[in-house]
């Protein structure tokens, strides 16, 4: 494999696969906390191709109660559709969390039984994870992990001793038991080679999102675009800043509108804040403080079927955030497909691979938040430049999808030694 991760890479795994299908049918199981909103329409994807037998394994069924939102959150799109999936019985109950808050062992029969040809872990953090691992090693399964996880995150953050020792041992340990390591970015393919996977082993499958779904969600909202923003109170010739997320000092909305009024806002900016959670009335009453509440507009929490109306009346997607534990940001992607210029923060996975300076948005140092209010201030002076940034969004974001995903998926499991290859009984219709 390439020692970088590109998007001309992804793309030249995506021709590579096209052109090398082998007519074997491999058994994968993928082991998951929970339904997550942007992995099920991979899954979809992957349960269509021929040489796939895909088995979805959850740990939990999630939807549970959120502290951040201080309520149940349920999400309203398909997450159970178009693909083979069942539960696992888990021992504890409040939905995925710490070390503790999945216990399966059902898992270690699932796989004594499955005869699977690999077993792909989306994280190493609790204890389904560690027994996972050991039913592979003891049936000679190979494992693929895909996770989030930088180094960025441990070089900003204090732990304590006992990690700072323990947890680089235990992770190099893991990584020389992988068969295929699937790089979902440039930050997260630093990181497995950091903890000792050989380049040969790392399989480019990019972190995405359903790209069509917004793009064409957020078209037919776009024929609507002045209704709605009148509706809301913003005028048709502003430029939008949106923010959409939680509303927790993790993601820093208060920033934002210290940055958004330091920025002087001319009569044509918006900034549009959708989320909830502890921050809300804070964030509101500092916009009130700085005299900008006549140009900042809450709509509170929007499920994902509702956020392509608020991409079609908006210009610009803001994510001012970073630093924790590697957090990608696939509101980047969603807005990106939906055709919104970006400003973010270096510190975000997405802006590595995903936004380019110049070109379809602006990256700011983290925390710098006059670096922040200057972007702000120069985009909301130039609506041409933005409309152009939009258009280079959705041409960038247009080769980071889930055909590449499927592309590395399939390389992992052609790259299998043929004494794993043929577990299978089954072959391709």
């Amino acid at each position: 494999m390439p020692d970088s991760f590109s998007i001309d890479t992804a793309i030249a795994c995506v021709d590579r696969t096209r052109k090398s299908a082998t007519g074997r049918r491999w058994k994968l199981a993928v082991l998951n906390s929970h339904p997550i909103q942007y992995f099920a329409p991979l899954y979809r994807r992957l349960a269509r191709e021929p040489e796939v037998d895909l088995t979805v394994l959850y740990c939990d069924r999630g939807g549970a109660f959120d502290p951040s939102f201080g309520k149940k959150v349920v999400w309203d799109v398909p997450l159970l559709e178009g693909y083979r999936y069942r539960f696992l019985a888990n021992f504890r109950r409040g939905g995925p969390g710490g070390v503790l808050s999945l216990i399966n062992p059902g898992i270690v029969t699932t796989i004594f039984r499955g005869r699977y040809d690999a077993l792909w872990i989306h994280s190493y953090a609790h204890i389904t994870h560690a027994m996972a691992i050991g039913a592979a090693a003891a049936t000679g399964t190979p494992l693929f992990c895909r996770t989030e996880a930088s180094l960025r995150y441990d070089r900003h953050v204090r732990r304590s001793a006992f990690i700072r020792v323990v947890k680089p041992v235990l992770l190099r340990m893991l990584m020389r038991r992988l068969t295929a390591a699937l790089a979902i970015g440039t930050d997260n393919r630093e990181f497995f080679l950091h903890y000792g996977v050989p380049p040969s082993r790392i399989f480019p499958v990019p972190y995405t999102v359903d790209n069509e779904y917004f793009l064409t969600h957020t078209a037919r909202w776009r024929g609507q675009r002045h209704q709605v923003r009148e509706s809301l109170g913003i005028p048709r010739q502003d430029v939008v800043f949106l923010f959409a997320a939680k509303m927790i000092p993790l993601k820093r909305p208060r920033q934002l509108v210290e940055a958004f009024a330091k920025s002087g806002p001319p009569h044509a900016a918006t900034l549009l804040m959708v989320g909830d959670g502890p921050e809300l009335r804070g964030v509101q009453q500092a916009a009130s403080a700085l005299n900008v509440e006549s140009k900042v507009r809450f709509v509170g929490f929007a499920n994902q079927s509702e956020m392509p109306k608020y991409y079609a009346i908006s210009d610009v997607m803001v994510r001012p955030d970073g630093i924790y534990k590697g957090d990608w940001g696939l509101t980047v992607n969603e807005a990106m497909a939906a055709g919104l210029a970006v400003v973010a923060s270096d510190q975000i996975g997405a802006t590595t691979d995903l936004v380019k300076h110049g070109v379809n948005g602006v990256v700011v140092p983290f925390g710098h938040d006059d670096a922040l209010a200057g972007a702000l201030r120069d985009l909301a002076r130039d609506p041409v430049t933005v409309r152009e940034m939009g258009l280079a969004s959705e041409k960038i974001i247009s080769t980071w999808s889930y055909e590449e995903c499927v592309a590395g998926v399939l390389a992992a499991l052609r790259a299998l030694p043929a004494a794993h290859g043929s577990r299978s009984p089954a072959t391709a219709p």
